[in-house]
C-alpha cells in the first residue's frame, strides 16, 4: 500500500518560494548567532538550558545521550555518507549535489570552528570530553545535512521514501543536537547555529537550477 502525504507535496513555484525563504531565514539565524559569538557576547538561554539538562541527569539518560551522539559521529556518519554518494553514482542519482551539500556543510563547520574559536562549555562536567572548538556543532550539522541531502537525493524517483526520510530523519537530527547539550559539550547556541548552517547550505546547493 502506498502512503500519500498531500500536505508535504507542495510543488512548483510555491515550493521554491518556501524553500528559498527557509534558506534565507536559516542564513540570517546563523549570521545573528555568529555575530554575537564573534563579539564574545553571551546568550541568555545557554546557561539555563544546560543547567536544566544537568538537573535531569540519570544513568539511563546518560547512556541514551551517548548512544545518540555516536550515531552522528564521524566514524558512523562519514562511511554512511560515502555509501550514499557511491550508490547515487551507480544508480545515476544526482550524487554530485549530495556530495557538495553534505561535504560542503562539514567543511564550513570546520572553518567556523577555527574562525570563531569558541571554547566548550564548562558549567558542568562533560560526559564525553571534547577538546576542540565548539561553534557550530559538528554533530548537528552533519546529522541534519545528511537527512536533507538524502531527502533531495530520493525525492524525484522515490517521493514516498523521501518523505519517510524527513519523518524519521528530522527527529533523529533533533535528538542528536539535544544529546550534545545533555552531554554538556555544546551550548544551545552552537546547536542552533549547526542546524541553521546545515539548512542554509543544503538548500542552497539543491535549489540551484539543473543545467544538465
Amino acid at each position: 500500500m502506498k502512503i500519500r502525504w498531500p500536505i508535504l507535496r507542495v510543488s512548483g513555484t510555491l515550493a521554491l518560494v518556501w524553500a528559498w525563504g527557509i534558506s534565507l531565514i536559516a542564513l540570517l539565524g546563523f549570521l545573528s548567532l555568529a555575530e554575537d559569538v564573534y563579539e564574545k557576547e553571551g546568550f541568555p538561554f545557554d546557561t539555563p538550558i544546560l543547567h536544566q539538562l544537568h538537573q535531569w541527569r540519570s544513568p539511563t539518560l546518560d547512556q541514551l545521550a551517548m548512544a545518540l551522539t555516536q550515531t552522528a559521529s564521524a566514524k558512523v556518519i562519514g562511511p554512511l555518507a560515502l555509501v550514499l554518494a557511491v550508490g547515487g553514482y551507480l544508480w545515476r542519482w544526482p550524487w554530485p549535489r549530495f556530495v557538495l551539500g553534505f561535504g560542503g556543510a562539514v567543511l564550513l563547520t570546520q572553518a567556523g570552528k577555527l574562525a570563531f574559536a569558541r571554547g566548550r562549555p564548562h558549567l558542568f562536567p562533560q560526559l564525553t570530553p571534547e577538546h576542540d572548538f565548539s561553534f557550530p556543532s559538528g554533530h548537528s550539522v552533519a546529522s541534519l545535512a545528511l537527512v536533507l541531502g538524502l531527502y533531495f537525493l530520493l525525492r524525484h524517483r522515490f517521493p514516498d521514501k523521501a518523505v519517510w526520510v524527513l519523518v524519521l530523519g528530522l527527529p533523529w537530527a533533533f535528538l542528536v543536537g539535544i544529546s550534545r547539550l545533555y552531554l554538556q559539550v555544546h551550548y544551545p547556541s552552537d546547536v542552533l547555529a549547526g542546524w541553521a548552517l546545515a539548512t542554509f547550505w543544503t538548500l542552497l546547493v539543491w535549489l540551484q537550477p539543473n543545467k544538465s
